[in-house]
């Protein structure tokens, strides 16, 4: 994917054709929004959201042995039959994340959405797991949402995009295949920290050792950003010196987490 290319109108287009999707994935249909506003199971708050924020999606491709060559994972817990690539088309940038974690819920698939607007696009995952109380419903793990990317992307957002492509994801199973979508999306989370996008590959259990680094350093970040407002607005200097104390150690912690990243 060209930088030239993601300065053009469409970005979401132009992520979608460097994905290089199989044509046998093509799907394009259209989901109304009214099959998810009288979803009895949404709360009024849910429903206020899909509302306001959503204004289409599209069911684009969609991913299984028959499409894409790629045998299912079934184990009891993880149930791959199918992939759904949805482009969701907003109104607003509010509360996109939750509107994503409503799809993810609500539509019985492995999802990997494409959120997009006039200006730019966006990107969530999520595993999903089969409830070991219900088997008919799945629970969310983890969620993974790539935040907008506008033109002109930075070059750890190109490297990025450069390396979501279907000939270089796992063709092992279904779930392989997410797990190196999800792989990717770490990847790029890693690189706000390190700098640097890294394309190395990861297996299962270093995709999930990744993710839960990450989740620690976003807590520490925002623990940092909470005790340097408290700074600012500290008059005592004794009490001063000890939040910057505290700063210092969650900088260590932030650093010493962030080479595991590498």
């Amino acid at each position: 994917m060209e930088q030239t290319s993601m300065a053009n109108a469409g970005l979401a287009e132009q992520f979608l054709e460097s994905f290089a999707l199989p044509k046998s994935t093509l799907l394009g249909v259209k989901v109304p929004k009214k099959t998810l506003t009288d979803n009895v199971s949404l709360v009024a708050t849910d429903k206020g959201i899909v509302r306001d924020v959503l204004k289409s999606v599209e069911w684009s491709h969609t991913l299984k042995p028959e499409t894409a060559n790629i045998p299912v994972f079934v184990d009891g817990t993880h149930e791959y039959q199918e992939i759904a690539v949805l482009t969701v088309t907003v109104k607003s940038r509010s509360k996109t994340k939750q509107l994503c974690r409503l799809l993810h819920l609500h539509i019985p698939y492995p999802l990997l959405l494409i959120v997009k607007d006039e200006k730019g696009f966006a990107l969530s995952l999520a595993d999903k797991r089969v409830n070991q109380s219900d088997s008919s419903k799945l629970t969310i793990e983890h969620q993974y949402d790539i935040g907008w990317l506008e033109a002109p992307v930075s070059s750890i957002q190109q490297a990025f995009l450069e390396d979501i492509t279907f000939s270089g994801l796992s063709k092992i199973s279904l779930y392989d295949f997410y797990l190196d979508l999800i792989g990717k999306f770490n990847r790029l989370e890693a690189a706000t920290f390190t700098g640097q996008y890294s394309n190395k590959a990861n297996d299962a259990q270093a995709t999930a050792e990744q993710t839960n680094l990450i989740v620690e350093l976003k807590a520490l970040e925002a623990d940092l950003s909470s005790l340097r407002n408290k700074i600012k607005k500290e008059v005592q200097m004794n009490n001063k010196v000890k939040l910057n104390l505290n700063a210092r150690e969650i900088k260590n912690k932030i650093k010493k987490i962030t080479e595991q990243l590498d």
